[in-house]
């Protein structure tokens, strides 16, 4: 069965190899390094509740939901186009697509705005589903 460190891998080595611009520095979870001054995003997966979805020939087929968040900030002088440029970025390497077992599919990017510390947030959230067989003894 694929763990959710798993899952977070593949979808961390999707976005490093498919996110272009170099001036934005991408911070993972658990990154213990200071956060940076300009243009940035915060990565977060999170794993929902498996569901069993069918059962042939002694496996199990599960399908658990999850969703990508994926935090933008611009420094707020530079304005709301920008933060939103970047959560549409990062859905364009996700919505719709499928690998490692996981399909992505709708998403969203929220404003939240001015985050009090010199920078303006935008939310860009993909909902996913990773489906993975279990064997039964």
């Amino acid at each position: 069965m694929p763990t959710h460190a798993a899952v977070q891998l593949a979808i961390e080595t999707r976005f490093s190899a498919q996110w272009a611009d170099q001036s934005v520095v991408i911070r993972y979870e658990n990154d213990p390094r200071k956060l940076p001054a300009g243009p940035h995003i915060r990565l977060f997966i999170r794993n929902g509740r498996a569901i069993e979805v069918g059962f042939s020939g002694g496996k199990i087929l599960y399908r658990r939901p999850g969703w990508i968040n994926a935090q933008c900030f611009i420094q707020a002088k530079l304005g709301v186009k920008q933060a939103r440029q970047m959560g549409d970025a990062v859905i364009a390497i996700f919505e719709g697509q499928q690998f490692s077992e996981i399909t992505c599919r709708e998403s969203e990017v929220v404003e939240l705005g001015d985050d009090g510390e010199g920078f303006w947030q935008a939310n860009a959230k993909i909902f996913f589903d990773h489906d993975f067989e279990v064997t039964v003894n």
